[in-house]
């Protein structure tokens, strides 16, 4: 069908715009994204005087921190820097962005801000723009889906049990193993039961990857993980309920505690989303790698993007009728 030039004119630019408009926010990200492409994500406020050695987004203010991206390990790649912090830096101390991660915080920075390796910088919407530019909301690309994907975990059957106290050796030792079978094994725990083990190791008995739905409202993590750095990438730990989590031992694998202020004293291998982290020691670049039998819900077209179709659809119509009358 021949379509008149002025018909062709309106669609085309109506087709700029809206494809314009489309490349200016980055792909939404689903949460298994987001735990590979970052260590931490906290929706509040986050402090800490050690390392976080991948990539970090903070939902509200920085308030201490040291050096960030200083071994990313095998993060994936991601259209945000280092890190990025949708409030403010309100901390005195210097800190350092290494491997060229770059830094972008929305707000203001007290402190000095050392990016080593290049990377680019943008402070309240600086020279350099923010990383992807403009940053997206925080809420629906960051806490949506990843508590969405808590309460999902949190709804699986289990299929495996803790051992109890009758396990020779208890409470030293402990093996946690998983049922034989495939897929995920899934272990239905209380904080109680976790505080019982003085040492313990996860054994996923040929199981792709291990969830463990936490009940309760505090956990202080005193046992020895005996397995910690090798299991890291293939565990994780939803804490849905949780308030205060303190680990004070080498903890390994994915903490998801969206309501939680999370404490350590020695690393966490693994990615952490917490309301908000006080930290005292290190956070360790170990991303998970399994895959989940959980699906993030279809991205809907942004309003901006449903009106220019709509106006496209409207023009197209008025010239159409234009050129039958002509």
């Amino acid at each position: 069908m021949h379509l008149p030039s002025r018909l062709l004119t309106t669609l085309t630019l109506l087709g700029g715009l809206t494809v314009a408009h489309a490349g200016a926010s980055a792909a939404p990200l689903q949460a298994l994204d987001i735990l590979r492409q970052f260590n931490v994500t906290t929706s509040g406020d986050f402090a800490t005087n050690s390392d976080v050695e991948g990539r970090t987004v903070i939902g509200g203010n920085l308030t201490a921190g040291a050096t960030f991206y200083n071994n990313p390990g095998a993060a994936q790649a991601s259209a945000f820097r280092a890190l990025t912090v949708y409030g403010s830096s309100t901390t005195g101390q210097p800190l350092n962005i290494n491997n060229g991660g770059g830094v972008t915080i929305a707000g203001s920075a007290a402190g000095m801000l050392n990016v080593n390796g290049g990377g680019g910088r943008s402070v309240g919407g600086g020279p350099d723009g923010a990383a992807p530019n403009p940053l997206p909301d925080f809420t629906s690309s960051f806490v949506t889906p990843l508590t969405n994907l808590s309460a999902q975990l949190a709804s699986l059957a289990a299929n495996s049990v803790l051992p109890g106290s009758a396990t020779p050796g208890f409470p030293n030792n402990v093996p946690i193993t998983a049922s034989a079978g495939s897929g995920l094994a899934v272990f239905n725990v209380t904080v109680a039961e976790l505080s019982a083990f003085a040492s313990f190791s996860v054994n996923l008995n040929g199981r792709d990857a291990a969830i463990f739905n936490v009940s309760g409202a505090a956990y202080t993590g005193q046992a020895n993980f005996l397995n910690a750095t090798s299991v890291a990438r293939d565990v994780i730990w939803n804490f849905t309920g949780a308030t205060s989590l303190d680990f004070q031992r080498q903890w390994g694998g994915t903490v998801l505690a969206p309501l939680a202020t999370v404490r350590n004293g020695t690393p966490i291998e693994g990615s952490l989303f917490a309301a908000r982290y006080d930290g005292r020691g290190e956070m360790h670049s170990q991303p998970f790698r399994g895959s989940l039998p959980v699906a993030d819900p279809v991205p809907v077209p942004e309003p901006a993007s449903l009106a220019l179709f709509g106006l496209g659809l409207a023009a197209l119509g008025v010239l159409r009728r234009r050129a039958r009358r002509a």
